[in-house]
C-alpha cells in the first residue's frame, strides 16, 4: 500500500537529489569566494577534513552563530545519520546510522562515545552542552575502536573547545521567544600574560511547560537548564597545558509521554485525551548535575614528535520521579537516583609530521563507578495492583568498571598521492556487579528478588585499515575497514523472576565496517563535498527492550539475540557561489535491519528482517546570505529545512497496539518530520553586534517523536515542540 507519507517521502527525495546535483554543477565563478578548509582531529592528529579517511561531519562555531542551534542535542537535525532522543534524561539516546543505546540502567553502556577535547565524558545524560565556547563539533560515523576504544561501536562525537588565546574576547547571545523561551549565553576570554590565558562561559536555557497537567494545574515538559565552564591555557616553548572545569545541570517537570491508553492498556485514555494534556496525581520530575575536570598536557619534542597526556575526572548525578500509572489515581510511582563517577587517563606519542612514515602509539585507562538506587512505590490505591499502600519494590546496587587499552596507528605514503594507514587496539574490560532487588511486596508482577554478586571480563582486538588516493590536489578517495566492540554487562533493572540470576549477564557485541568515500573541492574551491558508502555488520547485538509477552504482560530484557546490518550512502556539500552566500546540503540513505532476531517480537515471534528504529532517508539544506545595507550595517538571512522519514520503535515494526477491551491506539511508529527554521536580522558590518527575529518549526509539524509502552502496558507518546518565534541579540568583540 502506498501511503501519503511514502509519496511525500519519494517526492522530497527526488527534489533534494535533483537539488544536490544542480548544486554540484551550477556554481559559476561569480566571485573569488571559496569554502574554508576545515581541520579535524578525528584520528587524534590534526589534518585536513578532506585527507581524513573516515566519514566525519563538522559543525563549526560560525554555523552555530548563524543558526538556531543552542545545545548539543540540536545537532541531530543538521548532521546526516545522527539523532538524539532526549525527551527525558533517563532515556537519553545518541544514534548514528540507526544504531544507538537506550540508556536505561547502569549495567548497559553506550554505543556512541562522547568526548570533550578527546577526553571521555561518560554516559549520555547531559546532552544540554552549551555550544557557545566550542570551536567545532566533530561527528565520526562508524566503529571507532582503534582510536576511541570501548563503546564507540557506532561512532564518536568530539567537542573541541574554543581555547582562550592571546587576545581579549567577549561574546554573548540572548533569546526571548514564545512559549516563554529564554536563552542566555556568554563567554569572556582574557590573556593574563604572554604565557597564560583564561576564559569563562555560562549559559541558561529555559522554557515554559508544553503540556498541561489537569490535576495539579502545572505545565509539564518545561526546560530549566544551566551550564558553566572555565578554561585556562598555559604555553611555554613547545609545552602547552589546557585545564577545563565544567558543570551542567537541569531541574524540570519531565514528560515521559502523553498517555493514549489507560494504565493497563485496556481502553483509550479518558482523563486527558487531547494532545499536550495529561492528568497525573504525581508530578513527573527530573534532575541532573554533571561536572568534570579535564587536563591536557602536550609537549613537542626538540627532535620532532609530540607527547600528550589527557586526564579526566567526572561525575554525573541524575534523578527522576514519574507517575507510572499515568492517571489521576494514586496507584504507583517510581523514584530513581543514579550516580556515575570516573577517572580516565590516556598517554600517547605521535611521531614528527611531514615524514613519509608517521605513527602514533598510546595507552588508555578508565576507572568508573556507577550506583543505582531505585524505588517503585505503591500509592494509597495500591491495593488495586495487589500491593499495600507504601509498598516498595527496591533496586539498589553498583557496577565498578576498570578498562585499559593499548593502541597504535601508522600512516605510510606509498607515493605522493597514495597512502596506507593501519591501526590496532587491544582492550580489556572488567566489570563487578553488587546488586540487590527486592520485589516481595509486589508478588503479582512476577519480578525477581535476590542478590547478585558477579564479575565479568571482556577482551577485544579492534583493527583499522584504510587506503587513500589523492586523485587531484583537491580530491581524495578512500576505502576503510574497521572493527569495534561494545562491552558486555548486566541487566540491573526490574527483571522477571524467570531470568534471575542466570540470564542477567549479557556478552559483548562486535562490529565490522566497510566504507568507501570521495571528498574534496570542485570549481576552484567554491564547492566542497563528501560522499560515503558504508556497510556495517553487528554480531551479538545487545537489545534492551520492554518485550510484550502478550496478555498485558511485559518483561524488561537485554539479550545478545540479534544480528544487525546497516548500509547506506551519506552525502554532504557546501558551496559559496558568491560573496555573502553560503549553501549547505546533506542527504542520508539508510537500510538498517535485523539480519537475525528470533523471538524478538511480541510473544516471542521472529523479528528477523525487520527495521531498526531509524529513518531510511534524511536530507536538509541550509542557506546563509549576507548583504551590506550601508557602510556599517549588514543584513543577513539564515534558512534551514530538514526532513527525516518515519521509523519504527520496536523490533516488531508495528504501528498500533491492540487494547484489551477491543480497538487499538497508535504505537510503534514515528512519523516523518519536516522542519523549517528561519532567522533574519541586521548587524554591524564588523560583526560586533546582531539583532534578529527567529522562527522554528514554521510548518507547525506535529510529528510523533516518542512512542512508548511502559511497564503496566500504558501506551504514551510525545510530539515535536510547536512553532516558536522570538528575538535574538548577540555581540562579539
Amino acid at each position: 500500500m502506498i501511503t501519503r507519507e511514502s509519496r511525500v517521502h519519494r517526492r522530497l527525495k527526488t527534489h533534494l537529489l535533483c537539488g544536490a546535483a544542480c548544486l554540484m554543477v551550477a556554481t559559476p565563478a561569480l566571485a573569488d569566494s571559496t569554502v574554508e578548509e576545515i581541520v579535524v582531529s578525528a584520528q587524534k592528529r590534526e589534518e585536513s577534513l578532506t585527507d581524513t579517511p573516515v566519514s566525519v561531519s563538522v559543525v563549526g562555531s560560525e554555523w552555530v552563530a548563524n543558526s538556531n542551534l543552542t545545545s548539543l542535542e540540536d545537532l541531530g537535525a543538521v548532521v546526516p545519520g545522527l539523532s538524539f532522543f532526549s525527551q527525558f534524561v533517563y532515556n537519553n539516546t545518541v544514534t548514528l546510522r540507526g544504531v544507538g543505546t537506550f540508556s536505561r540502567n547502569i549495567g548497559f553502556d553506550e554505543r556512541v562515545g562522547l568526548y570533550l577535547d578527546g577526553i571521555y565524558l561518560g554516559p549520555s545524560y547531559g546532552l544540554n552542552q552549551n555550544l557557545l565556547d566550542l570551536a567545532q563539533v566533530e561527528v565520526l560515523r562508524g566503529p571507532q575502536g582503534t582510536f576511541f576504544g570501548r563503546n564507540a561501536i557506532a561512532g564518536a562525537i568530539n567537542l573541541k573547545s574554543e581555547k582562550p588565546g592571546d587576545e581579549l574576547r567577549v561574546k554573548g547571545r540572548a533569546r526571548y521567544g514564545s512559549l516563554g523561551e529564554r536563552v542566555l549565553q556568554g563567554l569572556v576570554s582574557v590573556p593574563v600574560s604572554d604565557e597564560l590565558a583564561v576564559s569563562l562561559s555560562a549559559g541558561l536555557n529555559n522554557r515554559d511547560g508544553l503540556t498541561d497537567n489537569l490535576v495539579t494545574g502545572e505545565a509539564t515538559d518545561n526546560r530549566n537548564r544551566d551550564s558553566m565552564r572555565a578554561q585556562a591555557v598555559f604555553r611555554r616553548g613547545g609545552f602547552e597545558a589546557h585545564l577545563s572545569l565544567d558543570r551542567t545541570s537541569l531541574d524540570e517537570r519531565a514528560l515521559i509521554g502523553d498517555p493514549l491508553s489507560d494504565t493497563l492498556g485496556v481502553a483509550p485514555d479518558s482523563f486527558a485525551p487531547g494532545d499536550f494534556a495529561v492528568a497525573f496525581n504525581t508530578v513527573p520530575q527530573q534532575g541532573l548535575v554533571a561536572k568534570g575536570v579535564g587536563l591536557t598536557l602536550e609537549y613537542e619534542l626538540p627532535g620532532g614528535g609530540t607527547i600528550q597526556s589527557l586526564t579526566g575526572i567526572r561525575s554525573t548525578d541524575v534523578a527522576m520521579v514519574n507517575d507510572t500509572d499515568y492517571s489521576p489515581a494514586d496507584l504507583f510511582h517510581i523514584d530513581y537516583d543514579e550516580d556515575y563517577s570516573h577517572f580516565s587517563q590516556e598517554l600517547r606519542f605521535a611521531s614528527k609530521e611531514g615524514e613519509r612514515l608517521t605513527y602514533m602509539a598510546g595507552v588508555s585507562y578508565l576507572d568508573q563507578r556507577a550506583k543505582t538506587d531505585r524505588h517503585a512505590v505503591a500509592g494509597s490505591s495500591g491495593l488495586l495492583l495487589g500491593m499495600l499502600p507504601g509498598a516498595d519494590l527496591s533496586n539498589i546496587g553498583r557496577v565498578d568498571t576498570t578498562a585499559w587499552g593499548l593502541f597504535a596507528n601508522a600512516d605510510y605514503a606509498v607515493t605522493e598521492r597514495l597512502s596506507v594507514r593501519a591501526g590496532l587496539r587491544y582492550s580489556h574490560d572488567k566489570k563487578v556487579a553488587d546488586w540487590t532487588i527486592n520485589t516481595l511486596e509486589g508478588p503479582a508482577f512476577g519480578l525477581a528478588t535476590g542478590t547478585l554478586d558477579a564479575e565479568r571480563r571482556d577482551d577485544d582486538i579492534s583493527p583499522t585499515f584504510s587506503v587513500s588516493y589523492q586523485a587531484t590536489d583537491a580530491l581524495t578517495a578512500f576505502v576503510r575497514y574497521a572493527e569495534g566492540y561494545k562491552s558486555g554487562g548486566f541487566n540491573l533493572d526490574y527483571v522477571s523472576a524467570g531470568i534471575f540470576p542466570g540470564d542477567v549477564a549479557f556478552e559483548k557485541e562486535s562490529a565490522r565496517s566497510y566504507e568507501a568515500g570521495l571528498k574534496g573541492s570542485l570549481t576552484d574551491g567554491m564547492l566542497w563535498f563528501s560522499a560515503t558508502a558504508f556497510w556495517v555488520d553487528y554480531d551479538d547485538f545487545q537489545v534492551n527492550q520492554f518485550r510484550d509477552l502478550g496478555g498485558g504482560r511485559t518483561a524488561i530484557v537485554i539479550s545478545n539475540a540479534a544480528k544487525v546490518r546497516t548500509k547506506g550512502i551519506e552525502l554532504e556539500m557546501q558551496a559559496e557561489p558568491t560573496d555573502g552566500l553560503s549553501v549547505r546540503t546533506w542527504m542520508s540513505l539508510l537500510d538498517a535491519s535485523y539480519r537475525a532476531f528470533a523471538e524478538g517480537g511480541v510473544g516471542g515471534t521472529d523479528a528477523s528482517g525487520n527495521k531498526l528504529d531509524a529513518p531510511d532517508f534524511e536530507a536538509g539544506v541550509v542557506v546563509d546570505y549576507e548583504r551590506g545595507l550601508s557602510t556599517s550595517l549588514l543584513g543577513f538571512l539564515h534558512a534551514s529545512f530538514t526532513h527525516a522519514g518515519g521509523s519504527y520503535v520496536t523490533p516488531d515494526n508495528i504501528t498500533s497496539q491492540p487494547l484489551l477491551a477491543g480497538g487499538s491506539v497508535p504505537y510503534g511508529r514515528l512519523g516523518a518530520r519536516d522542519l523549517l527554521d528561519v532567522k533574519i536580522g541586521v548587524g554591524a558590518d564588523d560583526g560586533t553586534w546582531r539583532l534578529a527575529f527567529y522562527a522554528e518549526n514554521i510548518l507547525k509539524d506535529d510529528a510523533v517523536t516518542s512512542s512508548i509502552r511502559d511497564f503496566f502496558g500504558t501506551i504514551s507518546e510525545a510530539r515535536l515542540q510547536p512553532r516558536t518565534y522570538g528575538i535574538e541579540a548577540s555581540f562579539a568583540f
